[in-house]
């Protein structure tokens, strides 16, 4: 058949370099607003920070938030099929860049399909990353052809593993340190091995997540913002790779949907077990929260987001990666190699510049802990961090029952969408629990 009138075909968008980087653009636009990634009530960084210890759901309605703050998360919760179909839609179109820019390098220039499959490969390993740290085996898709989709079946935690790694290492090889833009809001080669020194730690192995996260440590490019009001400024030089808003203008999803400016808060507040987990005088509680109180309620929320509304100019851009999680790879995988020192100085420098004391002599075991709370304080509500730290260290079921007695220990993965399983039986089983 004849392509629709109303389409462009794929043969046609990426003969062109415009069309190519326009389909591109669309998918960032997409992971921003659409999928799992993005900042409001409905993304993974809420979600989590709700079903774990970062945030508490003060909603009377029963918002799909309030069902992972409540622990009654279920195969129908809408949420789930949403972070499911919207992940694949995205999955589905860089596999189309994919195929189409490989069609298509007779009529590309080799910068510009390097540029793109680099790009394309990335997201598609980060997508299928997060996806199986949150269901478990999924489906790991790398083609369009939906006679082939439409019957797939899951993946073992290692399998997925294995192509997230193959994905991320042929982006390595594509891209450069240089950003494609002025800004930091596309995926550079430092992106690429933040995310394989975060793939190496979760698999355990030290040594690769070390050399991964030294690397971007020794990059010139980044730096840590030393007054930390400024780590998610548009310009932060501990920026890796940021979400930039859809127009001129407009802030972070996070400071719309985190802030609030009358009592009592609508939906999500921090909740008091992270407030109370801050060592003293760290700047991370003192200028990453803040209150509102009147006589009869007091409730906090993130900011390290300080806009909640237009400005003249865009000041905060969404920071999806950042040097400082390099030198927490970094302390974690060197302290598990026997390197305790060197760990503890890692920490230390995350540490000076949250305003605290350096920490002394350590051995081993509590280094591992000190590694969890500086994890704590410095990535909470971004991005589910807590969330899956707690359950590749195998603490998610001794510790969650102790904030929520109703945790049980099938929790640790989320169900399967009902509709999915419908929709192909090839997924069955639902994981065990739902």
């Amino acid at each position: 058949m004849d392509d629709p009138n109303n389409q462009i075909s794929q043969s046609m968008v990426f003969k062109d370099k415009g069309l190519a980087y326009a389909a591109l653009s669309d998918v960032y636009s997409n992971l921003r607003s659409n999928t799992l990634l993005n900042g409001s009530l409905y993304g993974v960084g809420t979600l989590m920070g709700c079903y774990t210890d970062e945030l508490s759901s003060v909603s009377n309605q029963s918002l799909d938030f309030k069902s992972f703050f409540d622990l009654s998360v279920q195969q129908n919760t809408t949420v789930l099929n949403t972070i499911w179909v919207n992940a694949y839609k995205q999955i589905y179109a860089v596999n189309n860049i994919i195929e189409g820019v490989g069609k298509s390098t007779a009529y590309l220039d080799q910068q510009t399909v390097d540029q793109i499959l680099g790009e394309a490969y990335f997201i598609r390993g980060f997508l299928h990353f997060y996806l199986v740290n949150l269901y478990g085996d999924i489906p790991y898709i790398t083609t369009t052809d939906y006679l082939q989709n439409q019957s797939v079946s899951r993946q073992s935690l290692d399998n997925v593993y294995v192509h997230i790694e193959e994905d991320y290492q042929k982006a390595d090889q594509y891209l450069t340190d240089q950003y494609p833009t002025a800004n930091r809001t596309r995926i550079n080669r430092s992106g690429v091995r933040l995310a394989l020194a975060r793939l190496y730690l979760y698999k355990q192995e030290w040594a690769k997540a070390e050399i991964m996260a030294d690397l971007i440590i020794q990059n010139p490019l980044y730096t840590m913002e030393q007054d930390i009001s400024k780590t998610f400024l548009k310009d932060s030089k501990s920026a890796i790779w940021q979400f930039m808003p859809l127009e001129a203008g407009v802030n972070t999803l996070e400071g719309q949907y985190y802030i609030f400016s009358t009592l009592p808060p609508q939906n999500v507040v921090l909740s008091q077990n992270l407030l109370d987990s801050f060592e003293p005088g760290d700047q991370r509680k003192q200028k990453w929260t803040k209150a509102l109180s009147n006589a009869t309620m007091s409730y906090s929320y993130p900011y390290k987001y300080t806009q909640n509304n237009k400005t003249s100019s865009s000041l905060e851009f969404s920071v999806v990666l950042r040097v400082e999680e390099a030198y927490l790879i970094s302390a974690e995988a060197e302290n598990e190699l026997g390197n305790i020192q060197t760990a503890i100085n890692r920490l230390n420098q995350l540490r000076q510049k949250a305003g605290l004391a350096g920490l002394g002599s350590l051995n081993q075991q509590q280094v591992r802990t000190a590694v969890m709370d500086e994890r704590r304080h410095e990535l909470f509500t971004e991005f589910g961090h807590r969330f899956f730290d707690l359950k590749r260290k195998g603490l998610l079921n001794t510790y969650m029952p102790t904030v929520k007695s109703s945790w049980k220990n099938h929790m640790s993965l989320l169900p399967l969408p009902e509709n999915e399983l419908i929709a192909n039986p090839s997924l069955k089983p639902q994981n065990d629990g739902y």
